[in-house]
């Protein structure tokens, strides 16, 4: 019965994939990932989360965020074209459950807009400079998340977020859900489910356009290896991310509409003041960081090895923990 009642869901979202408004990529700017702490383990962090980013990645996790918790992060990506800033806050209200708040922004700032600096009657005088003007394009989503510890074990989670895209001329709204689920399945060892755009997103245009982004489901996996004797510990984690969206020829793995890629992480901490992480996300590309607290504050940096055409990321969060 529950195989059939599986197999049933994955037609309905199938079906939901190929419908019209369907548009490939259409939330590709959500997946970009946020802290620098998770990135520099590239992204395999659905298992992991433990901390304010958790309202993303997975917000069971945030039920394993003590006390109230603070953290903004800041990129510059393509070259220093896009300005990618996100800001989290959480805290427990009470012994079982964690409210977060999550702000995004990706975007590109001063755009030059010459498209009235030039008057038709007289082009051979070329542009009157005193008409051009600039302007941004920019995403913005807000997440408003809540985890529950059902049982000693396992923790739940929910994330309503909402979609705000400004193109200038055009923009559009939408709002969506995520889920996710966290397992504690031995002492350190921990399973996490995170279901992105469960009942699938609309985002409305301007234009009166609709495009739909499908659920995705991301499992992920983590141990943690204590070494108490050095106070050290080695947390390798993995995570795959399964798309409805027939990413045949981008993805690692390809079957019809069903595409799946793997991200892997590591990270090692020293008496929890210093921190190194190694990654390799979905794209092949190399991650790194490192990371330094110090009582209620953290530091956190990431790089990723990107193309010499586009250039490398580097990316710094700031993290405060107010126990």
């Amino acid at each position: 019965m529950k195989i059939r009642f599986i197999l049933l869901i994955i037609l309905i979202l199938a079906s939901m994939s190929q419908a019209d408004g369907f548009k490939k990529y259409a939330g590709e700017f959500l997946s970009a990932g946020v802290g620098s702490r998770a990135l520099g383990m590239g992204g395999a962090f659905v298992a992991v989360a433990n901390d304010v980013t958790a309202g993303y990645w997975n917000p069971a996790g945030l039920v394993e965020s003590p006390g109230l918790q603070f953290q903004f992060m800041h990129a510059k990506q393509f070259m220093s074209s896009i300005q990618y800033d996100y800001l989290g806050a959480s805290k427990p209200i009470d012994d079982k459950s964690t409210l977060g708040l999550s702000l995004i922004r990706w975007g590109v700032n001063d755009i030059k807009d010459s498209r009235y600096a030039l008057d038709g009657s007289n082009i051979s005088e070329g542009l009157d400079y005193s008409k051009i003007t600039s302007f941004n394009v920019a995403d913005y989503v807000f997440y408003v998340s809540y985890a529950h510890r059902y049982t000693e074990n396992l923790s739940l989670g929910a994330n309503i977020k909402i979609i705000y895209r400004d193109f200038a001329s055009e923009s559009a709204m939408g709002i969506g859900f995520d889920a996710g689920l966290k397992y504690r399945l031995l002492p350190n060892l921990f399973l996490g489910l995170m279901v992105r755009d469960i009942t699938t997103t609309m985002m409305a245009w301007s234009t009166s356009e609709k495009e739909f982004v499908t659920p995705s489901f991301r499992p992920g996996l983590t141990y943690r290896f204590d070494i108490n004797d050095i106070d050290l510990y080695l947390q390798p984690s993995m995570d795959l991310a399964f798309l409805l969206e027939s990413r045949n020829e981008s993805a690692q793995v390809g079957f019809g509409i069903l595409s799946i890629d793997s991200f892997w992480g590591f990270e090692a901490g020293f008496k929890d003041i210093c921190f190194l992480r190694l990654g390799y996300d979905d794209l092949s590309r190399f991650n790194a960081g490192l990371g330094v607290s110090i009582n209620k504050f953290a530091v956190d940096y990431s790089y990723t090895n990107f193309d010499d055409v586009l250039g490398n990321v580097h990316r710094i969060s700031f993290h405060l923990k107010l126990h």
